[in-house]
Formats: structure tokens, sequence, C-alpha cells
């Protein structure tokens, strides 16, 4: 049977962060609400809207976003489990990195000036990144290792 060469073996690293549940899990709306809020601001931003527009719908998607991840009461929980696992909640680099992708992509996207599909394919594109990395940036999943 032919096995390719490159496939990666399934590591015990890998299987140790697999086995590890999130405690308190991000809420789906506050996932759905963010990823729609960072997918859609950067849509907006590669649209061929004019200047104006572009960034009050950017800055609409991105105060939406934060508002619903602030303000839900999921965010108290986690510092309740963090103060009783003694976990610290300073934001770590990794949870700051693709927060920073997110502004330089917002930065360099009106350059692109792409038709409604660029912008449609942009969002989903965005939409499931933010997505999978969610619970990354939040800080949830950091409390599987509490």
């Amino acid at each position: 049977m032919f096995t390719a060469p490159f496939t990666a073996p399934y590591t015990a690293a890998a299987a140790e962060a697999r086995s590890r549940v999130t405690p308190i899990p991000t809420p789906p709306l506050v996932r759905l609400v963010g990823s729609l809020g960072a997918a859609g601001s950067v849509a907006a931003m590669v649209s061929r809207l004019g200047a104006g527009p572009k960034v009050a719908v950017a800055l609409v998607c991105v105060a939406a976003a934060l508002a619903v991840v602030l303000a839900h009461p999921y965010r108290q929980r986690m510092r309740a489990f963090a103060r009783e696992k003694n976990v610290a909640t300073v934001p770590s680099i990794s949870m700051l990195l693709p927060l920073m992708a997110w502004w330089l992509i917002l930065m360099l996207a009106p350059l692109a000036d792409w038709p409604v599909w660029g912008a449609l394919l942009t969002f989903a594109a965005v939409f499931g990144a933010a997505w999978v990395l969610f619970p990354h940036v939040d800080g949830s999943r950091r409390l599987a290792y509490a």
C-alpha cells in the first residue's frame, strides 16, 4: 500500500492537546458574531465601495464583534475560573497574533479593490479562520490547561 512520505505522524503532544476539554467554551453566538464581525470588516475593506462607506461598515463590524465578546456573561465565568485555578488573565502573544494579523489585513485591504465575488471569497476565508481561532483569541481554550 502506498503512503505519502510527507504525512505527519500523530504525535503524543497532539493527542494530549486534543484530549483536554475546554471548561468554559466560547458560546456559539459570541463565536458567530465575532467571526462575522472580523469577516465583514475585511470584506468591506477589500470591496469597491467608496472610502467612507468602507470604513463605516468596517467600524460597525469591529464594534459589534468587540461589544458581544466583552459584554457576554461567559467572560465573568472565565475570570472566576481563572482566579480559582490561579491562571493568568493577561493576554499571551498567541492570543494577540491573530488580532495583529486582522489589523494588518484591515490596513492593507483597501489596496485590493476587488469586485463583489472577491469580497465574498474574502468574507468566507476570514470567517473560517476567525471561527477556528476564536477560542484561542478570547482565552477560553487556555483554560483547558489550568
